[in-house]
């Protein structure tokens, strides 16, 4: 097996990119690591597997490969996802120690430029076990740039001390225009730190999981900047479903979220409340919301 000093990827974010999450994986089983292509071009010594999908890059990132490739001395091998008969490509296959393709197909092309292709393929995801559920399942969903941390780290704690097993699963939405950016994974990072590593991110969900996940769900979590407000939307969809939730309140939330009784405030909250009262606050909160539809808005907007 081939030993390089790191899998070279042009995108490194395995959540929003399917190669580099396939660099991910191959780089575990190779005992490598992953690095950008600039970060691999500054390595003292060794070869590196360059693992790219030329199609995916823009005109300025094919520009950067380029000034990489010829004004560098790296030696590497060149694994491509995809052929697209560019002169970037032809200069990558010449340039290249060795050249893998992801499936017979691409091979066939790029043969004619390069006999010596190897053409192998691209595995799916691993089979991973099936866990218990645990006693306290929580959800949490929203946008990815409003997630906060303070919240969960004081949740983490109390529930550390319920002696009972947790997991928070993460769902995440974007605004028109934002991305997944690092930022949101660091985040994501100091949550899953917080919770003892029981973190599951399940990226985006359409409305109908969302839906069936919080009617299994034991509460949604969900914390603001200030305190939770009666246009939260994912707060008043689990109240809706009749989901307990636990947020934070403050002077301007609204009257009818009252801790202990239709919501829980985290910095009100000393030990993780038990299965009955989370019951009766999660009926309490869809009583409290029963009148706050769409049907009702309409109308009002039709009244004034």
């Amino acid at each position: 097996m081939a030993t390089y000093a790191c899998i070279a990827s042009f995108h490194t974010n395995p959540y929003t990119c399917g190669v580099a999450r396939f660099n991910g994986a191959l780089a575990t089983e190779l005992g490598s690591k992953v690095l950008s292509l600039v970060s691999a071009a500054a390595l003292d010594s060794g070869t590196i597997l360059l693992s790219i999908k030329l199609e995916e890059i823009d005109d300025a990132g094919k520009l950067q490969i380029e000034t990489i490739v010829n004004n560098s001395s790296i030696v590497f091998d060149l694994f491509l996802h995809a052929t697209d008969d560019s002169k970037l490509e032809s200069h990558l296959l010449k340039a290249a120690r060795k050249v893998f393709a992801a499936s017979a197909e691409i091979g066939a092309k790029i043969q004619v430029r390069r006999p010596d292709a190897v053409s192998l393929f691209a595995p799916g995801a691993p089979v991973t076990a099936v866990l218990n559920r645990s006693e306290i399942n929580l959800l949490t969903f929203g946008m990815a740039h409003k997630i906060s941390a303070d919240g969960f780290r004081r949740l983490a704690k109390i529930l550390g001390a319920s002696k009972q097993s947790f997991q928070l699963e993460v769902s995440s939405a974007l605004h028109e225009g934002t991305s997944f950016d690092e930022n949101f994974f660091l985040v994501g990072a100091e949550i899953s730190h917080a919770f003892g590593g029981n973190v599951v991110f399940l990226g985006f969900l359409a409305d109908q999981e969302v839906s069936r996940r919080l009617q299994e769900s034991t509460a949604l979590v969900a914390f603001f900047p200030k305190g939770v407000r009666e246009n939260n939307t994912t707060v008043m969809s689990a109240m809706a479903h009749g989901c307990a939730v636990i947020s934070n309140l403050d002077a301007a939330s609204p009257s009818w979220m009252k801790h202990g009784q239709t919501i829980f405030d985290v910095n009100q909250l000393e030990v993780f409340p038990d299965e009955s009262t989370i019951k009766k606050v999660g009926a309490n909160a869809q009583k409290a919301v029963a009148d706050f539809g769409f049907d009702q808005l309409a109308k009002l907007i039709q009244k004034i």
